[in-house]
Protein backbone atom coordinates (compact mmCIF):
# COMPACT_ATOMS: atom_id res chain seq x y z
CA UNK A 1 0.00 0.00 0.00
CA UNK A 2 2.62 2.32 -0.95
CA UNK A 3 -0.41 4.83 -2.22
CA UNK A 4 -3.19 4.74 0.06
CA UNK A 5 -6.69 5.83 -0.49
CA UNK A 6 -7.93 6.89 2.79
CA UNK A 7 -9.88 10.31 2.18
CA UNK A 8 -10.89 12.08 -0.64
CA UNK A 9 -11.26 15.90 -0.57
CA UNK A 10 -13.69 17.37 -2.83
CA UNK A 11 -13.44 21.27 -3.94
CA UNK A 12 -15.58 22.92 -6.62
CA UNK A 13 -14.95 23.10 -9.93
CA UNK A 14 -16.43 27.16 -9.99
CA UNK A 15 -13.51 28.03 -7.19
CA UNK A 16 -9.94 27.18 -9.26
CA UNK A 17 -8.29 29.22 -6.50
CA UNK A 18 -8.84 26.50 -4.43
CA UNK A 19 -7.49 23.48 -6.24
CA UNK A 20 -4.14 23.44 -5.72
CA UNK A 21 -5.32 24.48 -1.97
CA UNK A 22 -6.84 20.89 -1.84
CA UNK A 23 -4.20 19.09 -2.56
CA UNK A 24 -1.39 21.33 -0.28
CA UNK A 25 -4.04 19.61 2.20
CA UNK A 26 -1.53 15.69 2.02
CA UNK A 27 -5.34 14.26 0.76
CA UNK A 28 -5.10 10.89 -0.66
CA UNK A 29 -7.02 11.95 -3.45
CA UNK A 30 -8.71 15.26 -4.49
CA UNK A 31 -11.83 15.22 -6.67
CA UNK A 32 -12.70 18.76 -8.93
CA UNK A 33 -16.28 18.45 -8.66
CA UNK A 34 -18.58 19.58 -11.55
CA UNK A 35 -21.62 18.19 -10.67
CA UNK A 36 -23.72 19.05 -7.39
CA UNK A 37 -21.48 21.85 -6.25
CA UNK A 38 -21.49 23.85 -9.31
CA UNK A 39 -24.79 25.70 -10.46
CA UNK A 40 -26.16 25.57 -13.72
CA UNK A 41 -25.34 28.64 -14.82
CA UNK A 42 -21.35 27.93 -14.19
CA UNK A 43 -20.75 24.19 -15.67
CA UNK A 44 -19.13 25.22 -18.91
CA UNK A 45 -16.81 27.80 -17.44
CA UNK A 46 -16.18 25.79 -14.23
CA UNK A 47 -15.40 22.86 -16.98
CA UNK A 48 -12.92 24.42 -18.59
CA UNK A 49 -10.99 25.57 -15.52
CA UNK A 50 -10.96 22.20 -14.27
CA UNK A 51 -9.51 20.81 -17.48
CA UNK A 52 -6.75 23.41 -17.69
CA UNK A 53 -5.45 22.58 -14.50
CA UNK A 54 -5.71 18.99 -14.74
CA UNK A 55 -3.53 19.26 -17.90
CA UNK A 56 -1.11 21.33 -16.53
CA UNK A 57 -0.92 19.87 -12.84
CA UNK A 58 2.89 20.27 -11.23
CA UNK A 59 5.24 16.93 -10.61
CA UNK A 60 4.55 15.12 -8.09
CA UNK A 61 0.93 15.98 -7.51
CA UNK A 62 -1.20 12.65 -8.09
CA UNK A 63 -4.60 11.55 -7.22
CA UNK A 64 -6.39 13.94 -8.86
CA UNK A 65 -9.71 13.50 -10.67
CA UNK A 66 -12.75 15.24 -11.20
CA UNK A 67 -16.57 14.14 -10.85
CA UNK A 68 -18.18 14.90 -13.95
CA UNK A 69 -22.01 15.57 -14.19
CA UNK A 70 -24.28 12.06 -14.63
CA UNK A 71 -23.28 9.98 -17.93
CA UNK A 72 -27.21 9.85 -18.12
CA UNK A 73 -27.38 13.29 -19.12
CA UNK A 74 -26.24 15.73 -21.93
CA UNK A 75 -24.08 17.47 -19.53
CA UNK A 76 -22.78 14.50 -18.50
CA UNK A 77 -21.73 13.19 -21.87
CA UNK A 78 -20.96 16.88 -22.96
CA UNK A 79 -18.27 16.76 -19.77
CA UNK A 80 -16.57 13.21 -21.01
CA UNK A 81 -16.40 14.77 -24.73
CA UNK A 82 -14.90 17.23 -23.19
CA UNK A 83 -12.10 15.55 -21.18
CA UNK A 84 -11.30 12.98 -24.12
CA UNK A 85 -10.98 16.74 -26.44
CA UNK A 86 -7.82 17.53 -24.08
CA UNK A 87 -4.64 17.54 -22.82
CA UNK A 88 -6.19 16.80 -18.98
CA UNK A 89 -4.92 13.13 -17.51
CA UNK A 90 -6.81 12.98 -14.53
CA UNK A 91 -6.20 9.92 -12.05
CA UNK A 92 -9.89 9.00 -11.56
CA UNK A 93 -13.09 9.97 -12.82
CA UNK A 94 -15.77 10.42 -10.50
CA UNK A 95 -19.18 9.23 -12.39
CA UNK A 96 -22.42 10.02 -10.09
CA UNK A 97 -25.61 8.75 -9.79
CA UNK A 98 -24.89 5.34 -11.58
CA UNK A 99 -27.92 3.10 -11.78
CA UNK A 100 -26.82 0.80 -14.51
CA UNK A 101 -23.84 -0.84 -16.25
CA UNK A 102 -24.43 0.34 -19.40
CA UNK A 103 -23.39 4.19 -18.06
CA UNK A 104 -20.12 2.44 -17.39
CA UNK A 105 -20.03 1.06 -21.04
CA UNK A 106 -20.80 4.64 -22.20
CA UNK A 107 -17.86 5.79 -20.18
CA UNK A 108 -15.91 3.42 -21.38
CA UNK A 109 -16.80 4.60 -25.16
CA UNK A 110 -16.21 8.15 -24.43
CA UNK A 111 -13.34 7.89 -22.60
CA UNK A 112 -11.71 5.21 -25.02
CA UNK A 113 -8.16 6.71 -25.25
CA UNK A 114 -7.61 7.57 -22.01
CA UNK A 115 -6.06 5.52 -19.40
CA UNK A 116 -8.01 6.74 -16.01
CA UNK A 117 -10.15 4.74 -13.36
CA UNK A 118 -13.21 5.36 -12.46
CA UNK A 119 -14.75 6.14 -8.82
CA UNK A 120 -18.58 5.15 -9.05
CA UNK A 121 -21.20 6.71 -6.93
CA UNK A 122 -24.07 4.96 -5.94
CA UNK A 123 -26.91 6.87 -4.67
CA UNK A 124 -29.89 5.16 -5.36
CA UNK A 125 -31.88 1.87 -4.54
CA UNK A 126 -31.96 0.72 -7.99
CA UNK A 127 -28.09 1.52 -8.13
CA UNK A 128 -27.80 -0.53 -4.81
CA UNK A 129 -29.61 -3.17 -6.34
CA UNK A 130 -27.87 -3.23 -9.37
CA UNK A 131 -24.20 -2.89 -8.18
CA UNK A 132 -23.02 -6.08 -8.54
CA UNK A 133 -23.11 -5.71 -12.23
CA UNK A 134 -21.90 -2.08 -12.08
CA UNK A 135 -18.86 -2.59 -10.87
CA UNK A 136 -18.05 -5.55 -13.38
CA UNK A 137 -19.45 -3.57 -15.96
CA UNK A 138 -15.55 -1.96 -16.36
CA UNK A 139 -12.29 -2.79 -15.79
CA UNK A 140 -11.78 0.77 -14.70
CA UNK A 141 -13.39 0.97 -11.71
CA UNK A 142 -10.86 1.71 -8.99
CA UNK A 143 -14.13 2.08 -6.13
CA UNK A 144 -17.37 2.44 -5.32
CA UNK A 145 -18.48 4.87 -3.13
CA UNK A 146 -22.02 5.47 -1.09
CA UNK A 147 -23.82 8.68 -1.86
CA UNK A 148 -26.12 8.38 1.11
CA UNK A 149 -28.05 11.56 0.96
CA UNK A 150 -29.28 10.98 -2.42
CA UNK A 151 -30.02 7.53 -1.30
CA UNK A 152 -32.31 8.37 1.55
CA UNK A 153 -33.97 11.01 -0.51
CA UNK A 154 -34.82 8.23 -2.66
CA UNK A 155 -35.61 5.53 0.07
CA UNK A 156 -37.88 7.78 1.56
CA UNK A 157 -36.05 7.74 4.57
CA UNK A 158 -34.63 10.06 7.39
CA UNK A 159 -30.96 10.61 7.52
CA UNK A 160 -28.76 8.47 10.15
CA UNK A 161 -26.89 6.07 11.22
CA UNK A 162 -29.55 3.20 11.53
CA UNK A 163 -31.02 4.34 7.67
CA UNK A 164 -27.43 4.39 6.26
CA UNK A 165 -26.51 0.80 8.38
CA UNK A 166 -27.83 -1.52 5.51
CA UNK A 167 -26.80 0.19 2.15
CA UNK A 168 -23.66 0.63 3.54
CA UNK A 169 -23.22 -2.96 4.96
CA UNK A 170 -24.29 -4.32 1.03
CA UNK A 171 -21.99 -1.69 -0.66
CA UNK A 172 -18.99 -2.66 1.24
CA UNK A 173 -19.62 -6.79 0.87
CA UNK A 174 -19.95 -6.12 -2.94
CA UNK A 175 -16.61 -3.97 -3.54
CA UNK A 176 -14.89 -6.55 -1.58
CA UNK A 177 -16.15 -9.01 -3.92
CA UNK A 178 -14.76 -7.01 -6.50
CA UNK A 179 -11.77 -6.19 -5.08
CA UNK A 180 -12.30 -2.25 -5.06
CA UNK A 181 -12.48 0.30 -2.65
CA UNK A 182 -15.22 1.37 -1.35
CA UNK A 183 -15.36 5.00 -0.39
CA UNK A 184 -17.98 6.53 2.68
CA UNK A 185 -20.05 9.51 2.32
CA UNK A 186 -18.97 13.01 3.28
CA UNK A 187 -19.50 14.33 7.41
CA UNK A 188 -21.72 17.09 6.64
CA UNK A 189 -21.10 19.20 10.14
CA UNK A 190 -17.67 20.73 9.16
CA UNK A 191 -16.91 21.45 12.91
CA UNK A 192 -18.02 17.92 14.62
CA UNK A 193 -14.48 16.68 14.69
CA UNK A 194 -15.61 13.88 17.65
CA UNK A 195 -18.42 12.95 15.53
CA UNK A 196 -16.44 12.45 12.66
CA UNK A 197 -13.95 10.83 13.91
CA UNK A 198 -16.69 8.20 15.79
CA UNK A 199 -17.96 7.90 12.05
CA UNK A 200 -15.10 6.83 10.47
CA UNK A 201 -14.18 4.62 12.82
CA UNK A 202 -17.76 2.89 12.18
CA UNK A 203 -17.44 2.37 8.71
CA UNK A 204 -14.02 1.49 9.14
CA UNK A 205 -15.22 -1.68 11.13
CA UNK A 206 -17.54 -2.74 8.35
CA UNK A 207 -15.10 -2.35 5.64
CA UNK A 208 -15.41 0.95 3.93
CA UNK A 209 -11.36 1.90 2.58
CA UNK A 210 -11.85 5.83 2.68
CA UNK A 211 -14.00 8.29 3.01
CA UNK A 212 -14.89 11.58 1.43
CA UNK A 213 -14.46 15.13 3.27
CA UNK A 214 -16.12 18.22 2.44
CA UNK A 215 -13.72 20.78 3.83
CA UNK A 216 -9.40 20.63 4.27
CA UNK A 217 -9.67 20.39 8.22
CA UNK A 218 -11.32 16.96 7.63
CA UNK A 219 -8.82 15.28 5.66
CA UNK A 220 -6.20 14.78 8.64
CA UNK A 221 -8.97 12.99 11.14
CA UNK A 222 -10.30 10.55 8.68
CA UNK A 223 -6.46 9.33 7.41
CA UNK A 224 -4.88 9.12 10.96
CA UNK A 225 -7.97 7.17 12.15
CA UNK A 226 -6.88 4.54 9.55
CA UNK A 227 -3.76 3.82 10.39
CA UNK A 228 -3.13 1.50 13.39
CA UNK A 229 -1.99 2.41 16.77
CA UNK A 230 1.61 1.53 17.90
CA UNK A 231 0.28 -1.37 20.09
CA UNK A 232 -1.36 -2.56 17.04
CA UNK A 233 1.39 -2.18 14.73
CA UNK A 234 3.76 -4.35 17.59
CA UNK A 235 1.45 -7.07 16.69
CA UNK A 236 0.61 -6.93 13.31
CA UNK A 237 5.00 -7.17 13.36
CA UNK A 238 4.84 -10.34 15.57
CA UNK A 239 1.76 -11.97 13.68
CA UNK A 240 3.46 -12.22 10.36
CA UNK A 241 7.06 -13.02 11.93
CA UNK A 242 5.39 -15.80 13.69
CA UNK A 243 3.56 -17.05 10.57
CA UNK A 244 6.37 -16.72 8.39
CA UNK A 245 8.79 -18.37 11.12
CA UNK A 246 5.86 -21.61 10.68
CA UNK A 247 5.95 -21.82 7.49
CA UNK A 248 2.71 -19.74 7.19
CA UNK A 249 0.90 -22.37 9.24
CA UNK A 250 -1.32 -21.31 12.27
CA UNK A 251 0.36 -20.48 15.36
CA UNK A 252 -0.25 -18.75 18.93
CA UNK A 253 0.89 -15.70 19.47
CA UNK A 254 -0.02 -14.03 22.78
CA UNK A 255 -2.20 -17.10 23.58
CA UNK A 256 -4.46 -16.59 20.85
CA UNK A 257 -4.05 -18.80 17.58
CA UNK A 258 -3.75 -16.82 14.35
CA UNK A 259 -3.66 -17.86 11.01
CA UNK A 260 -3.53 -16.73 7.47
CA UNK A 261 -6.74 -14.22 7.72
CA UNK A 262 -5.43 -12.85 10.60
CA UNK A 263 -1.94 -12.53 8.85
CA UNK A 264 -3.60 -10.64 5.85
CA UNK A 265 -4.67 -7.99 8.48
CA UNK A 266 -1.35 -7.79 10.29
CA UNK A 267 0.16 -6.98 6.54
CA UNK A 268 -2.41 -4.70 6.12
CA UNK A 269 -1.57 -2.89 9.59
CA UNK A 270 2.02 -2.87 8.61
CA UNK A 271 1.52 -1.26 5.05
CA UNK A 272 -0.27 1.23 6.83
CA UNK A 273 1.71 1.89 9.07
CA UNK A 274 4.43 3.21 7.33
CA UNK A 275 2.76 5.93 7.06
CA UNK A 276 2.18 6.86 10.49
CA UNK A 277 0.49 6.06 13.52
CA UNK A 278 -2.73 6.50 14.97
CA UNK A 279 -2.85 8.94 18.02
CA UNK A 280 -5.91 7.71 19.79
Amino acid sequence: MSNPRRCLLFVPGSRPERFAKAVATGADQVCIDLEDAVAPADKETARAAVLEFLANVPAGYTQIGMRVNPVSTDLGRADLAALAASSARPAFVMLPKVESAAELAAADALLSGMDTQFIVQIETPKGLLDARDIVAASSRVQALMFGGFDYIVALRGRAGWESFFHPRVQLATIAAEANVGCMDVPYLDIKDAAGLREETDRVIALGFTAKAAIHPAQVDTIQSRYLPDANELDHARRVVAAMADNGGGAVAVDGKLVDRPIEIAAERALALGAHGLRQD
